[in-house]
């Protein structure tokens, strides 16, 4: 297939990328910057980079009117830092929303027939009463009070509704928190370990039992792929981590890879912050074949090695 990525030079997207080749595709990359080095040289072979900012619509639209037809876009154009979609909100809003406008309509003027959107487990923090949840949930935007879960809810209904008026299949991947290599400097492993380095303490907000089901960023990949299957159209899927790990486990993880002398302090809780879902994978097993193969120990050793 002939693969277009919006977003394409970001931590999920360039593994994306990657796979996709490993698999025989070949990918188009739109985004702000290319990150070329990232890539082998036998890769770069099959990838064709375009620099443009994807809230331009009539410069998307020309961009992409430069490549051969797409099977597929995929859509990962986004703020998905949670602290920086409150530092701005405006800009938060407009990248989340807009990107993804401007993307169905170019899908739809160049009639492409697919579009997979990457939203996130986030948006289960709206759910009440409910530990464990599904792609069923009912999912009350009232509910949400973090920028980037009423963005993501937003753009689920949005790909609904633009995919079903203009005929374009789509796929929703509802991603668990994505770490590896070269993640994120403020996902809270990535953070640790840094400060643990530089012999920071490790802070820990509220009381520490917060959790994520954290997901290495090739299991995210590999999910990704899969998610062309057929079975997989008009869809949302949950690709969630592999097991349960609370803000204090994470902190002790880092001490046990570094030093036991790391110190961890604890601070107020933040506004909004995702508390933690037990996501069913079922729905990706079934459909996809998918699970998740990196756990934790594994991932977050393989990430404190690359960062030491």
């Amino acid at each position: 297939m002939n693969i277009a990525i919006v977003g394409g030079s970001g931590f999920i997207g360039r593994h994306t990328a990657r796979e996709l080749i490993e698999h025989g595709h070949t990918v188009s990359i739109f985004d702000l910057k290319e990150n070329k080095d990232f890539f082998k040289s036998s890769e770069l072979k099959n990838i064709t980079f375009k620099k443009v900012n994807a809230l331009k619509l009539e410069k998307l639209y020309s961009v992409f009117r430069q490549q051969k037809s797409f099977d597929a876009v995929y859509m990962f154009a986004a703020i998905s830092d949670s602290k920086e979609n409150h530092t701005c909100i405006q800009h938060a809003v407009q990248t989340n929303i807009m990107t993804l406008t401007n993307t169905l309509k170019v899908c739809e003027d160049l009639k492409i027939p697919r579009i997979i959107f990457s939203s996130t487990v986030w948006v289960y923090s709206v759910t009440e009463g409910r530990e464990y949840v599904s792609e069923n949930e009912d999912l009350p935007i009232n509910n949400s009070d973090h920028i980037y879960t009423t963005c993501k809810l937003a753009c689920e209904s949005i790909v609904k509704n633009y995919c079903t008026v203009r005929d374009i299949d789509y796929t929703i991947l509802r991603y668990g928190i994505a770490y590896g290599p070269d993640c994120h400097p403020d996902t809270v492993l990535s953070k640790f370990i840094t400060n643990a380095i530089e012999n920071k303490p490790l802070v820990i907000t509220g009381s520490g039992e917060t959790y994520r089901n954290f997901l290495y960023v090739t299991d995210h990949a590999r999910g990704n792929r899969l998610a062309l299957s057929e079975k997989a159209k008009n869809e949302t899927i949950n690709l969630e981590g592999p097991e349960k790990i609370t803000l204090l486990e994470v902190a002790n993880r880092v001490k046990e890879l570094h030093s036991s002398s790391v110190e961890i302090k604890r601070t107020h809780e933040r506004h909004g912050d995702y508390r933690g879902k037990h996501v069913s994978n079922q729905k990706s097993k079934s459909l996809l074949k998918w699970e998740p193969l990196i756990d934790f120990k594994t991932g977050s050793k393989l990430l404190y090695e690359y960062k030491k």
